[in-house]
Order: C-alpha cells, then sequence, then structure tokens
C-alpha cells in the first residue's frame, strides 16, 4: 500500500536529515495508560467508563479534545474539571502499561548512528511525554521534545513542526513528518515537509489517507525497513 516503492523511499534518505515523529500510535502504544486514566476521571465525575476502543478514537488531538469527545460536551467548566482530573492522575501514572512498538528501539539507534535529527512533535504535554520516553528508555535517542503545550498552536498547524525543525538547524525540504493521524500528515504538508503515514497507530486511516501522504506504512516493522 506504499504510496512510494522502497527504492524511491531510500532514494529521499540522502536529502532527509530530520525525521520528526508522532508520540501516541506511532512511536509508542498507550491505549491502555490513556484509557485507564480516562475511566478514572469518568468514575471521579460520576459518569459511567467506556470501553478502550471508544476512548481512543479521540486519541491524538491534545488532552483536552480527547476529553471533550469522550464526555461530548462543549460545557467549558466541566471540560475545565475533567482536564484537571485526568492531568493529576495520568502525571503520576504515565507509563504502567504503554510500550514502544516493535523496532522502533532499532529505528531510533539506527537514526541517530547516521547522525539524523530526531524529534518528537505530539499534542501530548510535553512533560508527560518527556516523562514517558524516560521510563521507555529512548529519550536519550530523541534531539527535541515538542508537546502540545511547547508552542501556542498544535497540529494540524505547522508551527510545532516548523519550531522542531527551526531548534534542530535543518529545513522542511530536509524533514520528514511520521504520524498515525490526519493532523500529523496536515500539519507536515503545511510546514513543507515530506510525510509519512502509519496505519499501525489510533488515528481515523480513512481521513489521513485522505490527506495524501508521501508514503504510507503498515507496520513497524515496514517502517524500521523502509528507512534501513
Amino acid at each position: 500500500m506504499d504510496r512510494q516503492s522502497k527504492t524511491e523511499i531510500s532514494g529521499i534518505q540522502t536529502t532527509i536529515d530530520t525525521y520528526l515523529f508522532d508520540l501516541d500510535g506511532t512511536l509508542i502504544n498507550s491505549s491502555k495508560d490513556i484509557s485507564v486514566a480516562v475511566n478514572y476521571t469518568l468514575e471521579k465525575l460520576g459518569l459511567t467508563p467506556l470501553p478502550e476502543k471508544e476512548i481512543i478514537k479521540h486519541v491524538g488531538y491534545g488532552g483536552k479534545k480527547l476529553l471533550q469527545g469522550v464526555l461530548s460536551t462543549q460545557d467549558e467548566d466541566l471540560l475545565d474539571k475533567a482536564v484537571k482530573i485526568f492531568r493529576e492522575y495520568y502525571f503520576a501514572n504515565p507509563a504502567e502499561y504503554t510500550t514502544l512498538y516493535p523496532y522502533t528501539e532499532e529505528l531510533l539507534r539506527k537514526l541517530k548512528k547516521e547522525n539524523k535529527k530526531i524529534a518528537v512533535v505530539t499534542n501530548k504535554y510535553e512533560d508527560i511525554s518527556r516523562q514517558i520516553l524516560e521510563k521507555l528508555g529512548v529519550m536519550s535517542l530523541i534531539d527535541i521534545v515538542i508537546g502540545g503545550d511547547t508552542t501556542e498552536y498544535k497540529k494540524p498547524q505547522p508551527e510545532p513542526v516548523l519550531y522542531a525543525i527551526s531548534i534542530l538547524g535543518s529545513s522542511p525540504e530536509k524533514s520528514i513528518m511520521i504520524g498515525d493521524s490526519e493532523t500529523d500528515i496536515i500539519s507536515g504538508k503545511q510546514a513543507g515537509t515530506k510525510t509519512a503515514l502509519v496505519l499501525y497507530g489510533f488515528g481515523k486511516k480513512d481521513i489521513a489517507l485522505s490527506h495524501n501522504p508521501d508514503f504510507v506504512v503498515k507496520t513497524p516493522e515496514e517502517l524500521f525497513r523502509l528507512f534501513s
């Protein structure tokens, strides 16, 4: 299902020096920890817990959007209360069940060995993203973490992508944004980078595909192989 062949992908590696990765659904499988934190929040609000698959549909747009989708509400007071409960619980329990996807550490080590620049650009809070990456033992392989609260705007706006590229001293033409949702593809395209969509994550695949990513990857192993 790749938009371009392995040969074509390998060909751009000589021009790409900066790899920008989404976090949830791309580098890490965090679905259970997020679901546990959301259901804890719902319980504290006196609401009924939801199945994991229902919660994960709302991942990728930041904490407030996650809870807004789960609660199906525009009530700002309720959302503020929910965000506070969620953050306190999730920050205290960031990676009880979260794991790296297979081949993730190998890919990061390979890119680091080749002196590539590596960023995580996520809509997750920056602090908790760092905590999780530290706990999973790969923070030392990542040059910079840009969270949903690092810049004024989140993905799908281009600002966090452009900010990461600027800090790393690179350029959009030499960068690729890799993620599992349309927010990653849109932000990368608006920033002027190449884009790669991974199909194994949490994102809405049909919506993401409609934005015409440059590359489409089915599995973590395939991601590793394509950039090897």
